[in-house]
């Protein structure tokens, strides 16, 4: 457990390691196997994260369970051992993903599957620590990919369009995913494929063809649209994520500039009628209850959602005196201005747990690592939204998404009911 009072520490554990993003890409392929190459110690880490969303990856990820002599040695005996069952009966698609220490052993893993006689795809992305955090393992396991997929060589769809760097990986992203593509489908785009978010490896095969790619997470889908566009000459987009109705139009128009959608007038319809509930409800709300005020905002998660959900904090969901976003180390927006205060998790440690520790009335919309630096949490003034992982102290049954049409009003919802309660618990308290 890292060390509670150290929250350079624990703030740190937000970002998962490459290996658990290379694997949490592979878990989003339903019918592909994942082994870890690697301790137990690695393995229970990265299954740890993924079975927040996959419960029973369990059953498709496997560990060679290397000892210290091993990483001396070699892993091949203990690689063999471990995939032996994959020659009788292969998955769709088998990713070997190494760990830190066994990255640096130089074994041919791919060679010693092959001996092996596994008859399936197999890949084995770079995944060792040195190479980044979540996203960049994630990126190295949807780039290695493409060499093992026989794309459809077959002209473009017109309407067709693929959105990249989408993951269960993410609080909620499958949610979001299908709330996406709802959209999508209601302007009329016919949404080709969503590589890592639960699309069978046989329709990976598709990517080639759509007329655009949307890349919704960048600091995950982007080298997968460069490399797409270097092999097709697919043009692809990056808007922030859609967040609040404004951003959901905005981010809608961005699609509609790239590739015209058949049609626009019923999404924009739809998202008419949307706002229009929302406000009325809201506006009625307001004549009772007040404006939804926080004196302070503190914003903390994963590098696009953490910046797109502060943007429709501030500028359509609530009021805000400051506003903080924290930036995961070394990735701070540009041209941003949303945020009062931009701090950066790797650099000013000191001044974020001042914020959290002085918070007195506000929210903390981030991940359950932030929240448990709230000095002052149980006056029951501050209000917590988890928008990433890891989340231990909230309970999230249902399928709605915090993106779009649909996240834009459950996302109110939740923080409106929220004020309704705090108000009326203080008013039964001074009874």
């Amino acid at each position: 457990m890292p060390d509670m009072e150290n929250f350079s520490e624990f703030c740190g554990m937000q970002d998962e390691c490459a290996l658990a993003g290379a694997a949490a890409f592979f878990a989003g392929i339903p019918d592909a196997a994942v082994v870890i190459n690697g301790p137990l110690w690695c393995y229970y880490y990265a299954m740890r994260h993924i079975e927040m969303n996959e419960p029973l990856i369990s059953k498709r990820m496997l560990c060679t369970q290397l000892d210290n002599e091993a990483i001396v040695f070699g892993s091949e005996e203990y690689l063999r051992d471990t995939l032996a069952p994959y020659a009788e009966k292969p998955p769709s698609v088998l990713c070997i993903a190494n760990n830190c220490s066994a990255s640096l052993i130089g074994d041919d893993v791919l060679g010693i599957a092959r001996e092996l006689g596994i008859s399936c795809p197999i890949t084995a992305p770079e995944s060792g620590g040195l190479i980044g955090g979540f996203a960049e393992g994630w990126q190295k396991a949807s780039l290695s990919l493409l060499d093992e997929v026989n794309f459809e060589a077959k002209e473009k769809i017109q309407s067709a369009v693929n959105l990249m760097g989408v993951t269960g990986g993410y609080y909620n992203g499958l949610e979001d995913a299908d709330e996406l593509k709802r959209l999508l489908t209601l302007a009329g785009y016919q949404v080709q494929a969503c590589p890592g978010a639960g699309m069978a490896f046989a329709d990976f095969s598709k990517l080639s063809r759509a007329s655009l790619n949307i890349v919704v997470h960048r600091e995950l889908g982007m080298p997968l649209a460069r490399k797409l566009h270097e092999m097709f000459g697919t043009p692809y987009i990056a808007p922030l994520p859609p967040y609040g109705i404004s951003g959901t139009r905005q981010w809608m128009d961005a699609v509609n500039d790239a590739l015209e959608a058949p049609a626009k007038s019923d999404f924009e319809s739809v998202c008419a009628k949307t706002e229009q509930r929302i406000f009325l409800r809201i506006g009625e709300l307001k004549g009772i209850w007040d404006e939804l005020w926080y004196d302070e905002a503190i914003v903390s998660g994963t590098e696009t959602s953490a910046a797109a959900f502060a943007q429709a904090l501030r500028g359509e969901w609530a009021d805000i005196g400051r506003l903080t976003l924290i930036h995961p180390a070394g990735k701070k927006p540009e041209n941003y201005s949303a945020a009062d205060d931009i701090l950066d998790a790797g650099k000013d440690i000191d001044e974020i747990k001042k914020r959290f520790s002085d918070m007195k009335q506000g929210i903390v919309a981030a991940s359950s690592n932030e929240t448990t630096q709230l000095t002052n949490f149980t006056d029951g003034k501050i209000e917590v939204f988890p928008i990433a992982y890891p989340v231990f102290d909230s309970m999230k049954l249902s399928d709605a998404p915090f993106m779009g049409l649909r996240g834009a009003a459950y996302v109110q919802e939740v923080l409106w009911n929220a004020k309704i309660h705090e108000i009326a618990r203080n008013v039964a308290s001074e009874k």
